[in-house]
């Protein structure tokens, strides 16, 4: 217990380069267990999965809902991230015209006011555009299932996804990356901003986009390390709601009461240290029934991703883009309610 106190003391006093709070960073919980072995056992964790199975058949039995079209998106592989003690990934394919893809999804009982999402993930060395990744979300007594509700401004839920983008709307005009994209999160939450009006106003809600900083590129063929945190704000009245963001244990974007300064326009919370005013924070619940409770890893492609694939591909010959297949692997995934880190090499 000391040791892990000691670690998180002195990631705090370190410097924040280009995020204006500080959070743990680099090892964490992961320091005690090197290659992640025996890091289930540990109190604070919550939910951890290797994909160290005999048959696919067996995700079953550990996540509530799965989902495998025609029995061609998950498979396991023996791809796994440097340091790690296991031996198997999972792995997640979407084909067009055959399906979007696959995921493996679970309700966390009874559900957390605080909690972090660490998992490894690899895109293909020739992966394109996806629609939507990897999620943290609540509501109270959640179905076993994944609930989609696009273009609502939640009510009594929230949901927060950490997925690659093609285009940062941060500036005008907006900037655009290669695949897979930069890091971001989409956001759902009961104050959420419309893109109809600049003021946020309308009657249409998709995710809000947050981003760090500094752009941060998603690369491809290699392993990377990914954690999230979302902190619940702490009465139905205040606003001090948080939700971060590490690479690889480096912070690389931080929301919470105070941080970072910026502006709202429309949808997106643009990054303006010399215009802005300190980010408001985030009112996740009116209702305290309302906490952390589903996880959600996923690689969705859909029809109008792989659209964005082919065009991409087209217009720029020289970048290998592939328009029919969209394939990354999941590894190493832990919940906890502290943070995690990258491995711990043995």
């Amino acid at each position: 217990m000391i040791a892990r106190w000691m670690t998180a003391t002195v990631c705090l006093l370190l410097p924040c380069a280009g995020v204006a709070s500080c959070l743990p960073r680099g090892y964490g919980l992961a320091a005690k267990y090197p290659g992640d072995a025996g890091i289930e056992q540990d109190t604070a964790v919550v939910l951890y999965e290797g994909f160290e199975l005999k048959e696919l058949s067996q995700l079953r039995d550990r996540w509530s809902d799965v989902k495998n079209e025609g029995g061609k998106a998950l498979s396991l592989d023996d791809v796994v991230p440097a340091g790690s003690a296991g031996r198997q990934s999972l792995r997640v394919t979407a084909t067009r015209g055959v399906n979007t893809g696959g995921y493996v999804f679970t309700v966390l009982k009874p559900g957390y006011d605080r909690l972090f999402l660490r998992f490894y993930v690899k895109f293909a060395a020739d992966y394109g555009f996806d629609h939507h990744f990897c999620s943290l979300s609540g509501e109270p007594a959640p179905p076993s299932y994944p609930v989609g509700r696009a273009g609502i401004r939640p009510d009594n839920y929230w949901g927060t996804g950490i997925e690659p983008t093609t285009i940062s709307p941060q500036s005008y005009p907006a900037k655009e990356f290669r695949p897979p994209g930069m890091w971001h999160f989409y956001t759902y939450w009961p104050e959420m901003r419309s893109f109809e009006n600049e003021d946020g106003t309308g009657t249409q809600f998709f995710g809000n986009d947050f981003e760090p900083i500094g752009p941060v590129v998603a690369p491809r063929d290699r392993w990377i390390c990914v954690e999230i945190m979302v902190q619940m704000n702490s009465a139905p009245e205040r606003t001090d709601g948080e939700q971060a963001l590490w690479i690889d244990g480096k912070l690389a974007a931080h929301f919470a009461p105070g941080v970072p300064v910026g502006y709202w326009l429309r949808d997106v919370f643009r990054n303006d240290a010399k215009k802005g005013e300190p980010f408001e924070g985030l009112r996740w619940r009116r209702d305290m029934r309302v906490n952390v409770n589903k996880v959600k890893l996923e690689n969705y492609v859909s029809e109008s991703a792989f659209e964005r694939s082919d065009a991409y591909a087209k217009a720029h010959p020289g970048f290998p883009v592939n328009a029919r297949r969209s394939m990354v692997w999941f590894d190493q995934v832990v919940v906890s309610t502290e943070y995690i880190g990258p491995i711990k090499a043995g």
